[in-house]
Formats: C-alpha cells, sequence, structure tokens
C-alpha cells in the first residue's frame, strides 16, 4: 500500500509545528505496523477543519488520492482529517471510487464496509458536535470578557496594557502613538484624505502599527475603534466601557467616524482624484461647466503649454500656470486677513447645540422621505424636489458646525505666515480652501494676444 500521512492542528501562535510532529511520528508507527509504505506526508499546521479557509495541503492529499498516487491514508484521529459531515461524504464517496484505505492511530476505519463507514460517520458527527459546543463556549466567554470590558487580543495602537494591583489588565496611553493617532485625526477631520496622511507618515520615518508602513486600510480601523475614546465593543456594537484610558476627544472621533461613514464618501472613494489647483473648480465663463486641466503637449513641432479647458462647450481655453498664480495670490491675501479667523472662530454663542439639533432633524425628514417613497406615498418627483431643498440645508448646517468646532481647514493657514502654511499644505488642503472661499470663472479670451488676468473673476463667498 502507497500510504500518505495527513496532520493537523488547529492553533499553533508560537509556529512550533510540535503538534504535528508527534501525529506524524505515531501515524509513522501505524503505517509500519501495517507494512504500508509512506510515500507522501501532508501537514496542515495551525489551520481550523471546520472554518472556511483553504487547506492547501488537505487539496493536495485528495488530488493525490483522485490521481492514484496514494491508496492509503493515516491519520491521527479523524477529528484531524475533517470535523464536517459534508467534507467526510466526500472522502467516503472517493473512498468507494479509489479503494481507498484508511486507519487511524489506536484504531481502524475501514472505508470499504459498511460498518467501517458508520464509525467513520460517528466519528466525525462527535467531532461536529465537539467543535460547536467549543464555539458556543468560547462565543459565551468573549461576550462575558466584552461587558465586562475586558480587552481583547493584543493593547491596539495608541495604547500599552498594564497590570493593575488588583490584578486586572488596563489599557492606558502610549502617548507617543496617541499624539500620532490624533494628529492623523485632526489633519483627517480638516478633509486631508487617508493616503495624504499615510504618505506623509512614511515620509516622516514615523512607525506604523508592527510595521514600518502606513496603509489607509489600518488607519481608518483605528479611526473606527471606539476604544479610542474608552468604549468596549463586541461584533460592532457598543456594550459599555472599555478598561482603558481615553486617547481620544469624542468630539474628535465622532467628526472622523461620520466623514468615513458618510454615503457621499463612499460614493466617491474610488474615484480619481484630482492632481491640479483648480481642474473641476474653476468653471467656464461661457457655459458654467467646469474646467479641466490639460497638461503641455505638442502638436505639429509647436509646443502647447499646460492649460484649462472646458470639456463641455469647448470653447474656453487659457494656460494653467498664470491662472493657479492669480488664484493663489488671491487666497493668500485672503488669509492674511485677522477678519477672517474671527468670521471662522469657534463658537462662542451657544449656536452649536442648535445646529445639531437641526442637522438632527433635517437628516429625520430625509429618512422619512425615503421610506414614504419606498411605500408608495410620494412619487420620486416628489421625493427629488424634498431632496433639492433640504440637502443643500442639510450641507449647509454641517459646514457650519465643521466651523464651530474648528475643523475647518482654513483656520490652520490664517495668519502673517500663510505663504508657508499654503505651501506645505497638501493640494486637497489647498482645493477645499479655494472652494470653501471663493469662485473661479475662467472668461473666454479670444485667439491669439497676452494673458489678460482682468479675464479670470473670483468671487468671494460669504
Amino acid at each position: 500500500m502507497r500510504a500518505g500521512i495527513y496532520a493537523r492542528i488547529s492553533h499553533d501562535p508560537f509556529e512550533t509545528t510540535l503538534g504535528v510532529q508527534r501525529q506524524i511520528e505515531d501515524c509513522t508507527k501505524e503505517a509500519k505496523r501495517r507494512n504500508w509504505e509512506i510515500v507522501e506526508i501532508y501537514q496542515d499546521n495551525d489551520v481550523s477543519a471546520t472554518r472556511s479557509k483553504v487547506r492547501p495541503e488537505y487539496q493536495r492529499m485528495l488530488s493525490d488520492v483522485a490521481q492514484g498516487h496514494i491508496n492509503a491514508m493515516v491519520v491521527w484521529d479523524i477529528d484531524r482529517l475533517t470535523r464536517t459531515p459534508r467534507e467526510l461524504e466526500d472522502i467516503i464517496d472517493l473512498a468507494d471510487k479509489m479503494n481507498l484505505s484508511m486507519a487511524n492511530v489506536g484504531g481502524e476505519i475501514d472505508l470499504s464496509t459498511p460498518q467501517g463507514k458508520l464509525t467513520a460517520r460517528i466519528k466525525g458527527n462527535v467531532a461536529r458536535h465537539e467543535a460547536e459546543q467549543m464555539s458556543r463556549r468560547l462565543q459565551r466567554a468573549f461576550q462575558q470578557r466584552a461587558l465586562s470590558g475586558k480587552p481583547h487580543s493584543y493593547a491596539p495602537y495608541g495604547f500599552e496594557r498594564i497590570t493593575r494591583e488588583d490584578g486586572t489588565k488596563w489599557d492606558i496611553a502610549n502617548r507617543e502613538q496617541a499624539d500620532v493617532l490624533n494628529e492623523a485625526a485632526e489633519r483627517y477631520a480638516s478633509g486631508e484624505s487617508l493616503r495624504s496622511i499615510c504618505q506623509d507618515f512614511m515620509r516622516r520615518g514615523i512607525p506604523a502599527a508592527k510595521t514600518d508602513k502606513w496603509a489607509t486600510t489600518s488607519l481608518r480601523q483605528m479611526f473606527l475603534r471606539p476604544v479610542n475614546i474608552g468604549m468596549r465593543q463586541h461584533k460592532g456594537v457598543i456594550v459599555g466601557k472599555a478598561n482603558a484610558d481615553p486617547i481620544m476627544s469624542e468630539d474628535l472621533y465622532n467628526q472622523v467616524c461620520a466623514r468615513l461613514t458618510d454615503p457621499e464618501r463612499i460614493k466617491h472613494a474610488y474615484g480619481r482624484t484630482p492632481r491640479q489647483l483648480l481642474s473641476a473648480i474653476a468653471q467656464c465663463g461661457l457655459c458654467g461647466g467646469k474646467m479641466r486641466y490639460s497638461k503641455a503637449t505638442e502638436y505639429r513641432g509647436k509646443k502647447v503649454p499646460a492649460q484649462y479647458d472646458c470639456k463641455e462647450c469647448f470653447k474656453v481655453r487659457r494656460k494653467s500656470e498664470p491662472i493657479d498664480q492669480i488664484v493663489t495670490g488671491a487666497v493668500l491675501g485672503r488669509l492674511k486677513d485677522p477678519k477672517l479667523l474671527v468670521a471662522l472662530a469657534k463658537d462662542t454663542s451657544g449656536e452649536l447645540p442648535r445646529l445639531r439639533e437641526r442637522l438632527d432633524g433635517l437628516k429625520a425628514r430625509l429618512d422619512i422621505a425615503a421610506d414614504q417613497f419606498a411605500d408608495g406615498t410620494i412619487t420620486g418627483e416628489q421625493l427629488k424636489r424634498i431632496n433639492s431643498k433640504l440637502i443643500p440645508d442639510m450641507e449647509d448646517t454641517k459646514k457650519r458646525i465643521g466651523h464651530l468646532q474648528g475643523s475647518n481647514p482654513i483656520i490652520g493657514l490664517i495668519g502673517a505666515n500663510a505663504a508657508e502654511r499654503w505651501e506645505n499644505a497638501p493640494l486637497e488642503i489647498r482645493r477645499q480652501v479655494i472652494q470653501e472661499l471663493m469662485t473661479v470663472m475662467i472668461m473666454p479670451a479670444g485667439a491669439g494676444g497676452k494673458f489678460n488676468p482682468e479675464l479670470i473673476k473670483i468671487e468671494w463667498k460669504a
């Protein structure tokens, strides 16, 4: 008999492989006792037999059986092979088809007889029952730990774990990491992208969690953790206070979570990010369409400079560099005006609670309208009219709340050194500031002639 040994262990956190090695030793002795020739050894270390995770060596073994490379199989016990009755039936079918012999240490499973198949099925069902019972006990234990606020796994980024005098495990702030996470949160709440923040941290050599590389996915997960404000989450639901000191203010945490879960952000998350200052911001002075950027090129031996052109009427086209300079100069002049800071100051009148209440009311009205449309109470045209009135009001309220909470990116650029701050600001922040402060209109100039700055119309917003 050409035999293959299959060994598997579900959990091997220290990657010692000692568990599978012991199984292989015992299975080798069993194969020799039967005078079977061992031609293959299959090892799946630290892999569960009940989860959907693929077991590569298990699949390779089944392939070898189907191809006739082995005609006997040795396992330590049936639960090492599988814990699902469905998989066991596949093995029994394969054994019938390929005349496969099977043995387990300390017992015998003869899949060629009805009694042997019954024994295998009984063992398989018992293994499945044990797995389900173990899962139920673990889930209950995890739930109890969560309700009592106990931490799960290792200390997350921004924290370090200590043991209190009463033996309680507690997460306290790792000040250096917590400062990094708060900086990232404040920048994100002010409009900067996850990618820009990650790239900046890598440029500055700031180490991430367990690695030197920052990734947008992991940063997003860090932002959304309720433990940042001292709360414990279980299965996506906050169940109470965590055994942890807060490392972030609730206002900042809520701002970040609101932006991360904003449907509009999710909708456009994978859109192309503009790489020019005024692309899709500047408007065509002829048709009102959005101006797009075209990079410098060469046409019929003549160099054509980079420019903004209208992709709707195709009748307005102007060089981009002088327009960027005009707009930048206007913005910097505005940012140096001390009156702007007063206009964007944080809440000193107690208006913030009223605005938040108004925002909640607008959201509720939109939800009601959506439900009425779903129920057929109102038509699509009526829903469109409702949205056209409520959504702009809601967006304006959001902006006013952001200004009062201090998350407006303009505030970080105001002052005598505005030019230096502007130069160091990411492109997306500059674009957001321009959209907040002004409307840029590029007027048609006609063919030929020098660049006329008066044809770049800037209208300041209130």
